[in-house]
């Protein structure tokens, strides 16, 4: 592990001896200077923004900056959204605490619950990725 360690650590340097590793230092000129080639578009800083250049930001081109800005939430587009339903009556309570499952896209008798959190249609219970990992650890021999 430690070989392993070392070994990336000494391909990381050589990437950033070698100029290929992106450092930003701004004004340093020469084959270190990450910005050749960025074209700034000019700005206007209205207030509350205020002007910050490059070198007080640490960025290829100047900002818009504002300290602290007060926006009002808009959460109209959310009404009449509701959260989810809850887990399945048979699920676990601990495993699926805090869970939110979307709400069946089915009538109530084409339904059925598979073991994990939520309730599905009937049309979901196709074998998954998930369903074949659980298989497996199953079968392990303890």
């Amino acid at each position: 592990m430690k070989c392993v360690f070392a070994a990336s650590l000494f391909a990381i340097a050589n990437l950033v001896a070698a100029g290929k590793y992106p450092v930003y230092s701004p004004g340093a000129g020469g084959s270190v200077e990450t910005c050749d080639g960025v074209a700034c578009k000019p700005i206007d800083c209205k207030p509350p923004f205020k002007y910050k250049s490059p070198e007080e930001m640490g960025t290829c081109c100047p900002l818009c900056w504002a300290e602290k800005i007060d926006v009002p939430e808009d959460r109209s587009w959310a009404k009449g959204m509701s959260g989810g339903v809850g887990m399945d009556n048979n699920a676990d309570p601990i495993l699926c605490r805090d869970v939110v499952c979307p709400k069946a896209d089915c009538p109530e008798f084409d339904q059925f619950f598979d073991g994990r959190c939520c309730t599905k249609c009937k049309t979901a219970a196709a074998v998954t990725p998930a369903d074949l990992a659980k298989s497996f650890d199953d079968q392990k021999i303890v």
